[in-house]
């Protein structure tokens, strides 16, 4: 038996570390989270990993690019295979959490500092695509692709 066909059998994930999986019959990737000792079936191959998951410290913030769809309860939408749908050509800016895996097909990008607007100053920003903004607990502003505006304030920036 070949080395590379050896380590594909038996993946020792420790806990914060993750394994994408294809099924080698349905040709579906999945996504096997530690801490285990994940064992392959003859039919399944690793194909990515043993990868250590994103973790984002404090006041920081990660851009995900093609990221899973989410339902209601914050669960990944599947395929009637198994296959994870992903928001392709889309991105998402994920702050301060637990660490995650990233699921096949999402990439991430580089973690950076949020940028904080001092006294007296402000932040030019355009919209790149129609949103809601929450302004306070009570009032929402409808933001569309082109407009700009300024954000006044002393306090940390998500882009």
């Amino acid at each position: 038996m070949d080395k590379k066909r050896y380590n594909d059998i038996l993946v020792r994930l420790p806990p914060f570390f993750y394994v994408h999986v294809k099924n080698l019959n349905s040709n579906v990737l999945r996504i096997e989270v530690g801490p285990q000792t994940f064992t392959c079936l003859d039919h399944e191959t690793v194909v990515h990993g043993p990868e250590a998951m994103v973790s984002i410290p404090p006041r920081h913030y990660c851009i995900i690019s093609n990221p899973v769809c989410r339902d209601e309860e914050g669960k990944p939408i599947q395929y009637k295979h198994g296959q994870v749908k992903l928001r392709h050509g889309d991105s998402e800016v994920r702050l301060e959490q637990d660490p995650f895996p990233l699921y096949p097909g999402e990439v991430s990008g580089t973690i950076l500092p949020l940028q904080v607007v001092h006294a007296d100053t402000a932040i030019h920003l355009k919209a790149i695509r129609d949103f809601d903004e929450k302004v306070d607990s009570k009032e929402t502003v409808r933001r569309v692709a082109g407009e700009e505006w300024l954000l006044w304030a002393r306090r940390p920036t998500s882009p």
